[in-house]
């Protein structure tokens, strides 16, 4: 461990000599020697203190200020820096600090680094696993959330042969997104795209996770030479080298040129990428729906769903819902329309194509469905998100939801719902509050309190698709039947209603 004043803590992130200050300034070395050490306290009333700022933002042009943002982050919020295109007042607010700091950055590598680059290097897969835990272990022990790159360009494979990594992987990059870490991962597939599907069995929590951004590099020819980046916040960087023979070594980068350099280039590439997701504002969710509605491909219409989505429900129990919100008249107008265009899409599905019907199913978690039933305030996802204020619903008007996907399942042939139990052990995406629609071989739509996404890119769709039916299946044939489902919903139908007529 080595601390230093906040004066010696600059100079030793940039790499400046103690004789260089000390000529600039045309004094001894030794004293610099003493500011650096903390010896002797540099103070901002000094004659030195503005020659020493201007010195130190002089020498940081030199790496266009990358090496010194990064320095300052260890301090500053990333917000704060990357608002501000002047970091003079960042540097007069550290060297005015009256305290030493640690300048012993945690390294993946055995030995102290002084002023050369070491590389540590990881063989094969098992080694890139252990490079990538203790990427993650400097990230968990980061003071303040940043940001993460995955570039892989060999279909995560090394993530993808350990079960128990992958489970442990999954879980520790949720905790850093849930303590505010962003992150982008690029995934790189070959034409028959076998290890995405695999990859989305076991990672689909974190594709539909809303602080990942997800790209996509397609190409169909497999190069004999695959470079992978795996960057924490400009702070500590990995890079990968494998062949198609399973060959594969993972280098670790603790200096800054290093890392700055790899995540230009990865920021580089996925400018090139894309984008496996589209966001879009609430107010153009209607347009988004007529649209996928006139891609007439034949396919399964999957919505996945912990209950009714009540933006889909009869325009009048819509209305009524609004309205006992106090939603404006402009809102309701808004909702309505865009039930008129979930209808028409699911209307177009009842009687596919040439009037051949073409198969629907609805997905609910039959814990959530019964949980929010009984809750003594149900919340609507969707509606609330349209009308932009939360949406209570009465138990009567959940009951009505109810009593209408009966009348639906009744009349329809081609449609099916599956109450997916815990006791199913069924490996659908854990997130409660997120609605899913997704058309087989077309696109898939995603909905949650943070707003909605789509996606058209055929094989992360498909992948989708094939989860959710697996699931399905996973689930017993009876649990399946209407025989068995309809008697359901209208038992908790009637229980809702009873509640609701003994509080009135």
């Amino acid at each position: 461990m080595k601390l230093l004043s906040p004066l010696g803590f600059l100079l030793e992130s940039l790499s400046i000599p103690t004789v260089s200050l000390s000529r600039e300034l045309h004094v001894d070395a030794s004293l610099v020697s003493k500011w650096k050490s903390g010896k002797r306290q540099l103070k901002s009333n000094s004659i030195y203190f503005d020659s020493i700022v201007d010195f130190i933002i002089d020498e940081s042009e030199k790496s266009n200020h990358q090496i010194l943002s990064k320095s300052l982050s260890e301090m500053f919020p990333m917000d704060e820096l990357d608002e501000s295109d002047d970091l003079e007042p960042f540097v007069r607010t550290v060297l005015s600090k009256n305290e030493m700091l640690n300048t012993t950055i945690p390294n993946l590598t055995s030995d102290s680094m002084k002023h050369c680059i070491k590389v540590s290097s990881y063989e094969q897969n098992e080694g890139r696993r252990q490079a990538i835990s203790k990427l993650l272990s400097f990230a968990e022990a980061m003071p303040s959330p940043g940001e993460i790159i995955f570039i892989d360009s060999d279909e995560y494979e090394w993530l993808l042969e350990e079960d128990d990594f992958a489970m442990k992987f999954c879980k520790r990059i949720r905790d850093l997104l849930n303590k505010g870490f962003k992150a982008k991962f690029v995934i790189h597939f070959y034409s028959y795209k076998k290890r995405l599907v695999k990859f989305f069995d076991k990672f689909n929590i974190l594709v539909f996770h809303p602080n990942i951004k997800w790209y996509y590099h397609e190409y169909y020819d497999e190069n004999a030479l695959h470079f992978s980046q795996f960057i924490i916040n400009k702070s500590i960087s990995l890079l990968g080298v494998s062949t198609s023979q399973n060959s594969s070594t993972t280098m670790v980068f603790t200096d800054s040129s290093s890392i700055i350099k790899h995540w230009s280039m990865a920021e580089s590439l996925i400018s090139y990428s894309n984008e496996l997701f589209i966001n879009f504002e609430t107010d153009r969710c209607r347009e988004v729906v007529d649209y996928v509605s006139v891609i007439r491909k034949r396919g399964t219409v999957y919505s996945y769903l912990p209950s009714p989505a009540f933006v889909s429900t009869s325009s009048e129990l819509i209305h009524e819902i609004l309205t006992d919100n106090n939603v404006s008249d402009k809102n309701i107008e808004r909702c309505i329309k865009l039930n008129s265009s979930m209808k028409n899409m699911v209307k177009s599905q009842y009687h596919g194509l040439y009037d051949v019907p073409e198969r629907i199913v609805y997905l609910f978690h039959l814990e959530e469905l019964v949980k929010r039933a009984h809750s003594s305030q149900f919340v609507s996802c969707s509606l609330s998100l349209m009308s932009e204020k939360t949406i209570k619903v009465s138990k009567l008007q959940y009951s009505r939801a109810l009593r209408e996907l009966v009348i639906s399942l009744k009349k329809y042939d081609n449609l099916e719902i599956v109450l997916v139990s815990e006791n199913d052990n069924v490996p659908l995406p854990a997130l409660p509050e997120m609605n899913c629609w997704c058309k087989q071989n077309t696109w898939l739509i995603q909905m949650s309190k943070d707003g909605f996404r789509i996606s058209d890119e055929v094989s992360i769709v498909n992948a989708t698709s094939i989860a959710l039916e697996k699931s399905i299946r996973m689930v017993p044939r009876n649990k399946r039947s209407k025989e068995y489902v309809i008697p359901l919903l209208m038992n908790l139908s009637d229980e809702l209603e009873n509640e609701f007529n003994e509080i009135f």
